[in-house]
């Protein structure tokens, strides 16, 4: 490798930001991992419905591990569809607590509903703002 060249994987080109991003993401995931003996009884909201069991299962399995997973992915191998890829499945994850703030809200409380959608809100915000990290790995 000569010396002037640089490698597009790892962790040093990423900024600040997105190392931060990568941090609570990772931190989530734990917390995640922490309750899901819980979704089996207490289940989570969906599009408007409570779901149960192993269906809340797949539904954290998804959100707060695969997503996630797939993003950090990207981010260190600095693909371009990296953004296209957060901004739909956050906007999902957004999309569905606006829901549940409107027809779930009394059976889980405005707190569990608004605080993971205003992290998640902030993460878009991140991402928009860095965007550019991704694009000039064209």
């Amino acid at each position: 490798m000569n010396g002037d060249q640089t490698p597009q994987e790892s962790w040093q080109p990423i900024p600040l930001p997105l190392k931060l991003l990568s941090v609570v993401m990772v931190l989530w995931a734990v917390g995640s991992a922490m309750h899901l003996p819980n979704l089996f009884k207490s289940g989570l909201p969906l599009l408007g419905t409570f779901v149960y069991g192993r269906t809340a299962f797949l539904v954290a399995l998804f959100f707060d591990f695969i997503e996630p997973g797939v993003f950090l992915y990207t981010l260190w191998n600095r693909r371009p569809w990296a953004t296209n890829w957060a901004f739909f499945n956050i906007g999902l994850f957004i999309l569905n607590g606006t829901v549940a703030l409107f027809i779930v809200s009394d059976q889980l409380g405005l707190t569990q509903i608004l605080g993971p959608n205003l992290v998640s809100m902030v993460m878009l915000a991140v991402i928009f703002w860095k965007q550019t990290y991704f694009v000039e790995a064209d």
